[in-house]
């Protein structure tokens, strides 16, 4: 173990003997300053390039923008562990201050003390590296800053309520509620601006999972249930097990078989949640609106389930969106038919409307089944019937909305519909649309009634460097950058290449997308990784003319290439003076993000309330 460990695991001693004497002394408040020493120690560890702790020579380089080391702290399975519990920890202390019943506080304290260390948060090397590996290049982004820190805030703030039953702390509720929908949003927002497949959900385990605790606590607010408040402490353990229990074809980094221990956090909560629970009979729209809530959170732990059975068989993890789909859809249904009417006395009109709406929604449907109506050409027919039946039930749940009085439940409510009518027409097209390709040179080409030409094209030499088994250091990563004018706008396109991806056989081309806005809709353009080849040569002369043949001679190994012929290529090389893209229109996708931001703003505006 590392010398970090040595200031959490005093805390831990003193947490105990202060859990047994909670009531007589005042020795927790030496645990908890302890905890944050060690907090700072973990973190100066990435700061200082302190390579012998294994979480620093795993995820961070000595050539690391500070600020992405910074983030490096959180992008492994301990260290993610490691930040939940100094949050937790600033809670517990805050609460400690104001009550004396801390006892399950400190447990869980001390339980993420344990999750951290089977996780390998302070595991030590047993020699001096040269440098650290680096961080995965799919986390060197500014999403990195805000997504994580959104998600381990969340999971503390979700543990915290859960335990804290006995009183209804609506303002640390709702904060909850606030993190977990930013730390869902902004993993939208990370997807879609830099993986580069065009999309913002994909029903991924690790997304789903983030799920979980949002639909209990979203529950909560129309039912005022306790056992959903301790059903959220179980969903965050089962969400970060998810993330770190390797699961997740999308999430591969910091990955670690000890994130199994995660779970056991959680099962006190989920016992005590179904010990709790009573079923209502009574047709109530809020009812409707928990339950709707409920079912939807059954489908999901029951897809992430059988995901999680099929990683411990061995099987390869396959995603099924139409599962999702469509095993929610009534759920999905039933929410937004009793969203605008939850605290109505009286809705006896509304439901009479609300039949004349289905009716439509069934008309259309079969319309849709019939071929006259196609919402997405590159869609099944199923997945167009959907949307014809979704389509007028949102519409008039939206449109209901606008009679609710208070503003702030008018704006969460009403970005509700907007969401689902967003998501009904853009997903189709993220998800099933192929893209077109064009080439575009310095000339121009005209595309969908846009004039796109190449403004240049930059290579960049690498930069960085990281090690090979702590021992040997490489360069980094060379990059190109595309400028592109699209209708008298200047936008770019960059290309990274990773070399120490490349010698290790992963993938090793990151092209980051440029997102075009025209109105609503969104041009979605990507330079395709295989079309890479120029970079790749640039690279490789690079390496050839600065004497680090040694390098080149594995990649050339790595890449089944012969030697003296990718010599005779660097020779030749010029850059060509085109570029291959690839395209495709996503519609209505900027009000999926104006949507986010309004339900995002109507929380913040009730917490001010709650306050």
């Amino acid at each position: 173990m590392h010398s970090v460990v040595i200031p959490f695991a005093i805390a831990v001693a003193i947490l105990l003997f202060d859990s047994y004497k909670v009531r007589k002394t005042n020795f927790g408040f030496f645990g908890y300053a302890l905890i944050f020493i060690g907090f700072i120690l973990y973190i100066l560890a990435f700061l200082t390039d302190d390579f012998t702790l294994k979480e620093v020579f795993m995820h961070s380089s000595k050539s690391l923008d500070p600020i992405f080391k910074l983030s490096a702290s959180w992008s492994g399975s301990g260290g993610f562990i490691v930040w939940w519990l100094f949050v937790f920890t600033l809670l517990a202390l805050i609460h400690r201050i104001r009550s004396k019943e801390i006892f399950y506080h400190n447990l869980t304290i001390i339980a993420l003390f344990f999750m951290a260390l089977f996780n390998g948060a302070f595991e030590n090397l047993d020699f001096i590296p040269k440098n650290g590996v680096g961080l995965n290049p799919l986390l060197k982004t500014f999403w990195m800053l805000l997504h994580p820190p959104a998600s381990f805030i969340g999971y503390a703030l979700g543990l915290y309520i859960a335990i804290d039953l006995n009183r209804e702390n609506r303002f640390a509720i709702g904060l909850t509620w606030l993190f977990i929908t930013l730390a869902n949003v902004l993993g939208g927002v990370w997807s879609y601006f830099t993986l580069g497949w065009g999309g913002y959900w994909a029903w991924d385990p690790v997304e789903t999972g983030l799920l979980l605790p949002w639909l209990t606590l979203t529950a909560y607010f129309h039912s005022n249930k306790r056992y959903l408040l301790a059903l959220t402490g179980f969903s965050v353990a089962f969400a970060a097990f998810v993330t770190r229990g390797g699961i997740s074809p999308l999430h591969g980094f910091a990955v670690n078989p000890s994130g199994l221990v995660i779970i056991v956090l959680g099962i006190p909560f989920l016992i005590k949640a179904l010990k709790e629970f009573k079923f209502d009979l009574k047709f109530k729209p809020m009812n409707v609106a928990t339950y709707s809530l409920l079912g939807s959170y059954i489908v999901c732990l029951i897809g992430l389930i059988y995901q999680l059975l099929l990683a411990i068989s061995g099987k390869k993890i396959d995603v099924n969106v139409d599962y999702y789909n469509f095993a929610n859809m009534p759920f999905l249904i039933a929410f937004l038919s009793v969203l605008p009417i939850c605290r109505a006395e009286r809705y006896r009109n509304y439901l009479k409307a609300l039949v004349i709406v289905y009716i439509i929604s069934a008309v259309l449907t079969v319309l849709t089944l019939l071929s006259y109506i196609k919402w997405c050409e590159s869609a099944p027919i199923y997945v167009n019937s959907a949307i014809s039946f979704v389509l007028p039930i949102a519409l008039f749940s939206f449109a209901s909305i606008l009679k609710l009085q208070r503003p702030e439940l008018k704006i969460i409510h009403f970005s509700i519909p907007l969401l689902v009518i967003a998501v009904s027409i853009s997903w189709p097209y993220a998800y099933y649309a192929d893209y077109n390709s064009i080439v575009v040179d310095k000339n121009g080409v005209n595309f969908d009634g846009l004039r796109i030409k190449l403004v240049s094209t930059e290579f960049h030499e690498p930069v960085g460097s990281v090690s090979i088994g702590g021992t040997v250091e490489i360069p980094e990563e060379s990059y190109e950058v595309v400028k592109l004018n699209v209708d008298s706008a200047y936008v770019e396109s960059k290309v990274r290449l990773n070399l120490a991806n490349l010698l290790s056989g992963r993938e090793f081309v990151f092209p980051e997308p440029t997102v075009l806005n025209v109105g609503l809709d969104n041009y979605y353009i990507v330079i395709p990784s295989i079309y890479a080849y120029d970079l790749f040569i640039f690279t490789s002369k690079y390496l050839y003319e600065n004497n680090k043949t040694y390098i080149l001679k594995i990649i050339v190994d790595v890449m089944g290439f012969d030697y003296d012929k990718l010599v005779g290529k660097i020779e030749d090389w010029k850059p060509k003076e085109e570029v291959l893209i690839i395209y495709k229109r996503i519609p209505l996708v900027n009000l999926l993000w104006i949507s986010c931001s309004l339900m995002i703003v109507g929380e913040i505006i009730a917490l001010t309330r709650w306050k």
